[in-house]
């Protein structure tokens, strides 16, 4: 898999379709939490592609834990996650959907984005960053920053996404300023 081109066909595909997301592969954060983690799975992968899921231990986690999400691929070809953890910060948001499947908490419309991002990052056994506006009801003044990592199960299969998940109040609702963002990201269409 070239991860750059999945990157750019996501990222033009998410443009197309108004999804208001978009993949930075460039890990550019905002806010230092995001290094912190980036380097923590880093250093848990030593020489492998990914760190295994029971190697993140919740001591490691504890200053994000409450922002954290993670997905287990239980099925593929579809493919179908299953949320394993939602941080409180996560849950005060959108509720409580631990043990549940994509297709039971989101809009049938984004299960499809969120399962082609999980496989993008599981496939390609790379960190994204993403950053996007919620589509959530009553939640749309939000924008997101989210660092996704790959991570293994026990026998060393990519399995789990964890992501690092914060939301900050927009400052504009005009689309004009959504594609300057994107516009203003490395290589975020490519």
């Amino acid at each position: 898999m070239n991860v750059l081109d999945s990157v750019k066909a996501l990222n033009q595909r998410a443009a197309r379709e108004h999804w208001y997301h978009v993949c930075d592969p460039s890990l550019t954060f905002s806010e230092p939490s995001y290094d912190r983690l980036l380097d923590l799975w880093r250093s848990k992968a030593g020489d492998r592609a990914m760190p295994r899921r029971s190697e993140m231990t919740l001591r490691d986690l504890k200053d994000v834990l409450r922002h954290l999400i993670i997905l287990e691929r239980v099925e593929r070809q579809p493919s179908r996650y299953r949320a394993r953890l939602i941080g409180t910060s996560l849950t005060a948001m959108a509720g409580d959907r631990t043990g549940k499947f994509l297709e039971e908490v989101l809009p049938p419309d984004h299960v499809h984005r969120w399962v082609v991002c999980a496989d993008l990052i599981l496939d390609g056994s790379v960190p994204m960053r993403f950053m996007g506006r919620v589509h959530l009801q009553g939640k749309e003044y939000l924008n997101a920053e989210n660092l996704f990592v790959p991570l293994a199960n026990d026998n060393d299969e990519p399995a789990f996404v964890m992501g690092l998940c914060r939301y900050t109040p927009r400052h504009s609702e005009s689309e004009e300023t959504w594609e300057s963002q994107i516009a203003a990201i490395p290589g975020a269409l490519l």
